[in-house]
C-alpha cells in the first residue's frame, strides 16, 4: 500500500443543507473518485480518528471526504432533523454541493446505519459501501438506562477512556482518544442522546434488497457492541451479494487495527477506482 504522504492536498468547507442546516467537511486528495467516511457516536470527521488509517491509503484517482455529522462538532449544532432519512439526505446535499453523482461510503458504527439507508433507497448513487461495525437497519436494544450512562461516563475524560477501552480488545492511543474526547466535549447531549435514539427507529430491512452497491462489512471479533454473529444475522443477510470480514479486535477497528482497516479499503477501492 501506498502511505498518504504529507504534502496531500486538502481543503474543506461547509454546505448547507436543503433544510437550512450548516455541514462542515475536510478533503483529502483530489481524485475523479469521491469516497465519504461517516464517523461513529460523538465523532467527527474534522477531527484525527480517521487520520492512522488515512496514513496508509493510496490516494490515486480518489478524494476523501470527511463531514461532521448534523449536530456534531464543527457542523452547526442544529435541534432537529434527528433522523435516519435525514442524515442521509444531508450527504447527497454534501454530494451535489461536491458535484458527485456515485459515491463509496465508508461508514463507522451508527454511520452503518445511515449508509445502508443511503445505499438501498438511492441505489444509482452508491456504487460502493464499507460498514465497519455498523448499527443495523433493525432497531439496536438501546435501554434508556445505557444511554444515560453512556451520556454520564463521556463528560469526563477519564469516564470516556474507560468506556472507549471497555469497547476495544487492543490498546487504543492516547492522544487519538484525547482528540475523540474533545469532540464529545463540544458535541450537545441533545445530538448525543438523539443519536443513539436514532439507531433504535424501527427497522426499513425491508428496504435493503433494493441495495446494488458492492458491500463488505467489517467485523471485529472480540466486538462487544456488534459480534460476527450479530452482525452475519442483522447486516449481511439482508444485503445482496454482501461479504463479511473479520479483525482480531474490538469495536474500534480504525484506532485497533488501522493497518488492516487500511488493506480491506485498499482491496476494495482497487475494482472501483481504476
Amino acid at each position: 500500500m501506498h502511505t498518504m504522504s504529507n504534502s496531500a492536498s486538502s481543503g474543506g468547507g461547509a454546505v448547507q443543507t436543503s433544510d437550512g442546516v450548516r455541514i462542515h467537511y475536510r478533503i483529502v486528495g483530489t481524485g475523479p473518485r469521491t469516497v465519504l467516511f461517516l464517523h461513529g457516536w460523538a465523532g467527527s470527521g474534522s477531527g484525527t480518528f480517521w487520520n492512522l488509517v488515512m496514513e496508509q491509503l493510496g490516494l490515486e484517482n480518489v478524494r476523501l471526504v470527511l463531514p461532521d455529522l448534523r449536530g456534531h462538532a464543527h457542523s452547526e449544532h442544529a435541534s432537529e432533523g434527528f433522523r435516519t432519512e435525514r442524515f442521509g439526505e444531508d450527504m447527497f446535499n454534501l454530494a451535489d454541493h461536491l458535484g458527485v453523482t456515485e459515491l463509496i461510503l465508508v461508514a463507522y458504527s451508527m454511520s452503518g446505519r445511515w449508509a445502508q439507508w443511503m445505499a438501498c433507497t438511492r441505489p444509482e448513487r452508491v456504487i460502493g459501501q464499507v460498514l465497519i461495525g455498523p448499527a443495523p437497519a433493525t432497531p439496536m436494544p438501546l435501554s434508556h438506562e445505557l444511554v444515560d450512562d453512556w451520556l454520564r461516563s463521556v463528560r469526563t475524560q477519564e469516564g470516556f477512556r474507560a468506556l472507549e477501552r471497555g469497547f476495544a480488545k487492543r490498546p487504543l492511543p492516547d492522544d487519538v482518544l484525547g482528540d475523540c474526547f474533545d469532540a464529545v466535549r463540544n458535541t450537545p447531549e441533545h445530538t448525543l442522546r438523539e443519536t443513539l435514539r436514532m439507531c433504535t427507529e424501527p427497522s426499513f430491512t425491508h428496504k435493503l434488497s433494493n441495495t446494488r452497491a458492492a458491500t463488505v462489512v467489517v467485523g471485529g471479533i472480540h466486538d462487544p457492541l456488534m459480534p460476527p454473529a450479530y452482525l452475519r444475522e442483522e447486516v449481511v443477510r439482508h444485503i445482496p451479494g454482501a461479504r463479511l470480514a473479520l479483525l482480531d479486535c474490538g469495536h474500534s477497528m480504525p484506532l485497533e487495527a488501522p493497518l488492516e482497516t487500511a488493506a480491506i479499503l485498499e482491496a476494495f477501492l482497487a475494482p472501483l477506482v481504476l
